[in-house]
């Protein structure tokens, strides 16, 4: 199950938030995404990446809402996946970030790439301290 990896303290935006207003949320929480919420249904996670690339695409984020930014389905997880699911839909999505949710398809998290390879990290380190 994916609880030991879920950060439930990401910054959360309707689709009609500014851009602009997402940015400064990012900065002063030194947030690394913020996830976009109707209601209760995810349509998506802006990264830093995803403002660099509509800044280099030229778009107007003093007038743009977080939805315009939005490509595609977001990338969910179910929260009773296990890591390695977690990995194969990273894989397959090329994504950096999975919207854990629970039964009932509600948002409670996110789970990154970054946090992935730390739990695994961990786990190889004490299993070279056991082999020391």
């Amino acid at each position: 199950m994916l609880e030991e990896l879920l950060d439930t303290d990401v910054p959360t935006a309707a689709p009609d938030t500014p851009v602009a207003d997402v940015a400064a949320a990012m900065r002063e929480t030194d947030a690394d995404a913020v996830v976009v919420l109707d209601e209760d249904r995810p349509l998506g996670v802006v990264t830093p990446a995803t403002l660099g690339r509509a800044v280099v695409a030229g778009e107007d984020l003093s007038t743009d809402v977080v939805a315009d930014l939005l490509d595609g389905d977001p990338v969910t997880i179910r929260r009773v996946a296990t890591r390695a699911d977690l990995v194969a839909v990273f894989a397959r999505e090329d994504a950096r970030e999975a919207i854990v949710l629970d039964d009932a398809d509600q948002y409670l998290g996110v789970v990154s790439f970054e946090d992935v390879l730390a739990a695994y990290g961990r786990e190889f380190d004490a299993l070279l301290d056991l082999v020391a």
